[in-house]
Order: structure tokens, then sequence, then C-alpha cells
């Protein structure tokens, strides 16, 4: 698995996960890696993280860290079978 971050100015470092993540490691990533990315991308706190809807960030620990920190990143879900977001 890749976690990525990109902006209108420049990218983000490019984040891999060899193993399989639960709700605790994906916690883990968005604090130890993911918010100091956004804080250098976007300095003023107009970040948007857009995940899948996998049950990793669906879970209620990680949605409760959305809702904390949501002054920095808004938080946007992938909807389910979209066909106007789901290339597949």
């Amino acid at each position: 698995m890749i976690w990525a971050a990109i902006s209108w100015y420049s990218g983000g470092s490019i984040i891999t996960v060899n193993d399989r993540i639960t709700a605790g490691g994906c916690i883990d990533i968005l604090g130890n890696q993911m918010h100091p990315m956004v804080q250098i991308l976007f300095p003023n706190y107009g970040a948007v993280f857009q995940d899948d809807s996998s049950p990793m960030h669906t879970a209620r620990s990680v949605q409760f860290w959305f809702e904390e920190h949501e002054d920095i990143l808004h938080h946007l879900c992938w909807l389910a079978q979209s066909p106007d977001l789901n290339i597949t």
C-alpha cells in the first residue's frame, strides 16, 4: 500500500506500508507522518484528505482522529461504488 500527498505547489513524501494495516496503524501514519507533511505542504490549513472508505478509514478511532484535527485537515470520504468517482 502507498500513501502519498500532493499540493498545487509540491508533492509530499511517499509512505509505503508492507504489512496489513489496522485502525491503530492508520492513526499512527496519520499522526506521525501525514500530519507533519500536511503542515509543511499546506501551511494555511487548506488540506483535504480523501480516503477509499476501507474499514481502517471508517473505524471509530480513525474518525475521532479526523474530528480532532479538522482545523487543519478536511476529511473527504470516497463514496462507495460511486460511478462519478470510482473508475472500476
